[in-house]
């Protein structure tokens, strides 16, 4: 029952629409069940080739997807400290003010190198070239100043010793590493001379062991130092570090093939002298490299060879200040000899360029500007504590098979989910692979989240918006055929609303029932359940001044009951009119005739009362109805116990008894339906015989009867506290007026 409700509301919308529209469904529950075989097929191919797009693109734009996310972690993850054992002699500006403009005599740099060697370094390496001989040579200074010099000053001039020779000498002696540079083919230096002859320069002193990929990089030509210098030296190195295609440094090679010669890079040889190593181990295959292993430490490189670097930060001074990258010490300093004896005890030193002008200046993902001699110390650093940034072989299959993974999640799951459901999913998912790229980052990894998340992303964003799309049409479909139901609704509804009036209009007016008889107060109320019902009520007075009465309630609910009601009504009072019939053999052909031709098998309780005012005997006939309650004067209630007989049309020939009580003046008889006993609050409870008896005896003290049956109705609705009611709701009251008899 859906409860009661005015004759002109329209038909429960609720009743036309079993499910919600699809529209509101798509938004909140991802339903696909309205949609389609067609729209089904073509959400699922949109959402395929979304994935496959997003795949391509990934793959097409991998680096350039992924370097601006590595980047950033370069300058927000915490970096690690800059060791202790890589420490840099800076040429700056300091130095130049003391010592002199650049380039500095050889003498000066014999002497820079005596100092660092004196004080403990393990290797010395020079992070520039000695190309040319040394400007301030004493035979050059004879030719510079010929008209000056006293011929036996000349001659003693240009006997001393060179400055080349003298800075070999010092080199030999020394733990020196020279660099070299690989040059292309289209190179400046390859056309301006500075490769002289194009002849190949010493090969370099170590060994090599392992696979040599022909990804190395290669360069046809050389440049070198001087012989005389570069014969000397302990080791040599290359110290070639292009920058990316966007000018940032953020890869150093670790191995190049001049003249197809393999050489290692300035700090790679570096290390190899500090540590006596005499071999090197190459690990990969003939297509790419794994790692390069120098003595205990294992780098990780790409398959050229290449080195990323994960920037080091700036480590604290003795007094708890941050000072440069690594540890760095003028050259002025050194040569003045202000500086502790132990000061490179056991450290690799750079000798390089800082001060302003130099040409040494470079970009890294950390500093926008700084000197290449620093990032050869972070490539030494990153050697010495095997802490290279690496992209194992295992981490593509791994992010593109959680990426297929997540794309296969994506196309089964987000037809069916809901959308709040699908939000979340994709918010945890974007966090956990942003975040497990970072912490693989602090563990100096390199995953890509890119392919884990894009197709999945893509599908999930173009099966959204093609479940939109779809249900927006299916909204578009459901909205017409709301529209035809809305109309038929309306027309129903207004039929409806007709039935209800026309079988209201069969029931006598509470104004009617008061003029009933002089002698006899009646007075009735039916509401429905809905908009029509099958309870019933009438009265009339018979010409002997009797007065007749009854109370039905047809089985079942809506408009089948309303017709059977209106049925037994007319033919009840049809054949309880009838002058001397007597009212048992008047119900047996009531039931006779409800009996005939009744297909539905439908059934009606009926209660038929007859009264004579002069004397209050009470004639009462009851088929399968409630027994009615009486409440005397003193506001007693009491039920009149009936034994009667089951409903009309279950027993076509049943002998219904006619049974006789009295009612005195002053007394009320209620008769009433099921709705009364079977009202329910909104949790279930049931209004019940002793509660209805109760409210009963307390309304026959309202005042006169039509009060009574008003404060009995309104209790019941009071009890239902807003809820639907349960059944049709039908009172009828009698009592004798004051005087009757």
């Amino acid at each position: 029952m859906t409860g009661s409700r005015s004759k002109s509301e329209p038909v429960d919308r609720v009743k036309l629409f079993p499910t919600p529209p699809f529209g509101a469904r798509i938004l909140s529950d991802g339903a696909v069940g309205d949609l389609d075989r067609g729209a089904r097929v073509r959400i699922r191919i949109g959402g395929l080739m979304a994935a496959l797009a997003g795949a391509l693109l990934v793959a097409t734009l991998g680096p350039t997807l992924r370097q601006p996310l590595i980047d950033l972690y370069q300058r927000v993850s915490p970096p690690p400290l800059a060791s202790a054992k890589v420490k840099v002699v800076v040429i700056d500006a300091e130095s130049l003010a003391a010592i002199g403009g650049w380039p500095w005599s050889r003498y000066a740099l014999a002497r820079l190198t005596e100092q660092i060697a004196d004080r403990g370094a393990l290797a010395i390496g020079y992070d520039f070239l000695f190309v040319e001989p040394d400007r301030q040579a004493p035979s050059e200074f004879v030719t510079a100043y010929p008209d000056e010099l006293s011929p036996a000053a000349a001659a003693e001039v240009a006997a001393l010793p060179s400055m080349d020779a003298i800075f070999a000498r010092v080199i030999g002696r020394s733990p020196v590493v020279l660099a070299r540079a690989g040059v292309d083919a289209s190179s400046y230096d390859s056309a301006g001379g500075a490769v002289r002859d194009n002849v190949p320069p010493l090969p370099p002193e170590v060994a090599f062991q392992g696979p040599v990929p022909r990804a190395i990089p290669y360069y046809p030509a050389a440049v070198a130092n001087l012989e005389l210098i570069d014969g000397a030296a302990l080791g040599h190195g290359l110290a070639n570090g292009p920058p990316d295609a966007d000018g940032v440094i953020r890869r150093v090679p670790l191995l190049g093939r001049p003249h197809g010669v393999l050489t290692p890079s300035l700090a790679l040889d570096l290390v190899r002298v500090a540590e006596g190593v005499e071999t090197i181990q190459l690990e990969g295959d003939k297509d790419a490299l794994d790692a390069i292993r120098i003595g205990k430490h294992r780098v990780p490189v790409d398959a050229g060879g290449r080195i990323e670097l994960r920037f080091a930060g700036r480590p604290p001074d003795a007094d708890g200040d941050r000072v440069e990258d690594y540890r760095t010490v003028p050259a002025a300093d050194l040569l003045r000899k202000g500086i502790p004896a132990d000061a490179f005890k056991d450290s690799i030193v750079l000798v390089g360029l800082t001060a302003a002008g130099t040409s040494d200046v470079v970009t890294t993902p950390r500093d926008a500007e700084t000197y290449g001699v620093f990032v050869q110390a972070q490539a030494v650093d990153a050697i010495l504590r095997s802490a290279a940034l690496a992209r194992p072989r295992w981490a593509p299959p791994l992010e593109w098979g959680i990426g297929l993974a997540l794309a296969l999640v994506s196309w089964f799951g987000v037809p069916r989910a809901a959308m709040t459901a699908v939000l979340a999913g994709a918010a945890v998912e974007v966090v956990a692979a942003f975040a497990a790229s970072w912490v693989a980052f602090l563990n100096n990894l390199v995953i890509d989240p890119y392919p884990m998340l894009v197709p999945g992303a893509a599908s999930s964003a173009v099966l959204v918006t093609a479940l939109f799309v779809e249900g927006r049409r299916v909204q578009g479909r459901l909205r017409a055929a709301l529209e035809d139901e809305r109309l038929s609704a309306a027309r129903i509804s207004g039929e409806l609303a007709a039935a209800s009036e026309i079988q209201l209009g069969m029931l006598l007016p509470r104004e009617e029932l008061s003029r009933i008889s002089p002698a006899v107060d009646v007075d009735a109320v039916l509401q429905p359940a809905k908009t029509v019902g099958g309870d019933l009520y009438d009265a009339f007075c018979f010409d002997d001044g009797r007065v007749c009465f009854l109370v039905g309630d047809v089985t079942g609910k809506g408009v089948p009951a309303s017709l059977f009601m209106a049925l037994s009504k007319a033919l009840s009072r049809s054949l309880l009119m009838r002058p001397d019939t007597p009212l048992d053999a008047a119900i047996r052909e009531i039931n006779a005739e409800l009996s005939r031709d009744n297909r539905q098998a439908m059934a009606v309780s009926v209660l038929v009362g007859v009264l004579q005012p002069w004397d209050g005997r009470l004639d009462m006939v009851c088929a399968g109805h409630d027994n009615p309650v009486i409440v005397d004067a003193q506001g007693v209630a009491r039920e009149v116990d009936l034994d009667g007989g089951p409903p009309l049309c279950v027993a076509e020939t049943f002998p219904y008894p006619v049974e006789t009580h009295r009612l005195a003046p002053g007394e009320v008889l209620f008769c009433f339906t099921d709705g009364l006993t079977e009202a329910q609050t909104p949790e279930g409870e049931l209004f019940g015989r002793a509660r209805a008896e109760a409210a009963m005896a307390a309304a026959a003290r309202a005042g006169d009867i039509s009060q009574a049956v008003d404060s009995l109705v309104a209790r019941v609705r009071a009890f239902e506290a807003g809820g639907e009611p349960s059944d049709d709701l039908t009172i009828l009251a009698v009592s004798l007026k004051p005087g009757a008899g």
